[in-house]
């Protein structure tokens, strides 16, 4: 079935905004200038929204949810712009992942609504990169590991230098395996979403600190604003999500008696 413009983002999962083909606000925008950034995030235990404005977050929602993100997260963006309404929006950022397979697309296919709707472009944002600017914010030092939840026996990991810079792609691992790449990279902090059920699976090195905690929206913003001031337009990409895996899903009986003949 042939989906009309203003829904096909959702239907075609594999088609995604490029913002310098199709959005003019992204040709025309100065790359001198602070954008007016709308941010969501359902990539883990929460749902939120943020919204930047020139040099600060100014208004954020943040709820605590293991589902119901698609109910929430549009009343949460309308919140947030408020009565200004979302025609001053410059920019939409929206994390890409890795983390629940549901909540990254439902985010990424609003992210993607609402910035054809608008004609803005829009930024994809690593959710590992969040967790580890989340962490730097709290002025946690040194090389830090990122755990997220895969809602499975293992978990999400990616490890950062003192530097910021990653010592190695991200990776699916089992508990021991993380514990033998903190120990190998010299880790100093494991933060993230999955850090808790970590620290009850293995026994840690006494001098690794834990730091259970969960991203918002406003810091996914803040990540955009620091990438654009950075970078400028160039940086900008369209969100393509990190599963790092393929999702727990398969075809309904039907469709299995169907491929078995």
């Amino acid at each position: 079935m042939q989906c009309p413009r203003e829904d096909r983002l959702c239907c075609e999962t594999n088609t995604m905004l490029d913002p310098e083909a199709d959005s003019r606000k992204c040709r025309n925008m100065d790359p001198s200038a602070k954008p007016t950034i709308l941010a969501l995030d359902a990539a883990g235990n929460a749902c939120s929204a943020a919204l930047w404005v020139r040099e600060a977050v100014v208004a954020h929602r943040w709820e605590a949810m293991a589902r119901g993100h698609a109910e929430a997260l549009v009343p949460m963006a309308e919140e947030v712009v408020g009565l200004a309404g979302f025609g001053d929006v410059d920019l939409v950022a929206v994390s890409i992942g890795p983390g629940a397979y549901t909540g990254l697309r439902i985010a990424i296919s609003v992210a993607r609504g609402l910035a054809l709707a608008l004609d803005i472009p829009v930024m994809g944002i690593n959710s590992l990169e969040v967790h580890l600017h989340q962490a730097r914010n709290q002025k946690i030092t040194g090389a830090i590991a990122v755990l997220l939840e895969t809602k499975r026996t293992d978990f999400y990991v990616q490890a950062f230098g003192a530097d910021d810079v990653p010592f190695d792609e991200p990776a699916v691992m089992d508990a021991d395996a993380v514990a033998e790449l903190l120990s190998r990279y010299r880790v100093c902090t494991a933060v993230g979403d999955a850090v808790a059920r970590f620290a009850a699976e293995v026994e840690c090195e006494a001098n690794l600190a834990l730091n259970p905690q969960d991203a918002g929206a406003s810091v996914v913003a803040t990540l955009a604003a620091t990438k654009i001031a950075t970078t400028g337009m160039a940086d900008i990409r369209p969100p393509r999500p990190l599963y790092l895996r393929a999702p727990d899903t398969s075809p309904p009986a039907a469709d299995r008696q169907i491929l078995r003949g």
